[in-house]
């Protein structure tokens, strides 16, 4: 039986170590498919999954997530671009490869240039924006830029052709950049 994420929290607030082992039981797959889908690489999605215990289980105290599965996504998908930057810096001049965070590079300002947004109100108008969202498109979005599925992936998903899930994140992403610049995030 699979336990509930309050109860696998309270296994991680109390130092048991079946928290790691419940949370594998519950999010392996979850987390493995994040990683992988950033990295396209096996090992390294699979140490990323690792990492993603490892880093939940010296967080745990003190933080309480309120949502655990965000939580390990957040965690298992900074670490896999984290790992992406890395193997993208080490093979400068390779091949090009084009990440579903490099799509959205027209959108949302990258906090690190100078002209950086101010983090939380971009948060609050993605969230805005999402919440706006039919569901189909809230979907796809998601599916695309939280979880990195490839288009063709998304479309067996979703039941679509791929130039209809294209065609819908060029024009999702063109709707999210005149949002942000209504609601004046500098781009």
């Amino acid at each position: 039986m699979v336990m509930s994420d309050e109860a696998i929290i309270e296994l991680f607030w109390n130092r048991s170590e079946s928290a790691l082992s419940e949370t594998k039981k519950k999010y392996a797959s979850l987390l493995r498919t994040i990683a992988n889908n950033i990295l396209h690489n096996f090992l390294d999605a699979e140490e990323c999954e690792n990492d993603t215990y490892l880093h939940t289980w010296e967080s745990i105290p003190p933080l309480r997530p309120i949502n655990l599965k965000a939580y390990l996504a957040k965690i298992v998908r900074n670490l896999a671009i984290g790992k992406l930057r890395k193997n993208l810096a080490k093979k400068r001049g390779g091949g090009i490869i084009i990440t579903p965070y490099e799509e959205l590079e027209e959108c949302i300002p990258d906090e690190r240039s100078a002209e950086a947004p101010d983090m939380e109100k971009l948060r609050e108008s993605l969230d805005s924006f999402l919440q706006m969202l039919p569901k189909e498109q809230r979907i796809i979005f998601m599916k695309r830029y939280w979880y990195s599925y490839s288009v063709n992936e998304i479309a067996r998903q979703t039941g679509r052709k791929e130039k209809y899930i294209t065609n819908h994140l060029y024009l999702l992403r063109k709707k999210l950049k005149q949002y942000l610049e209504r609601r004046d995030i500098s781009l």
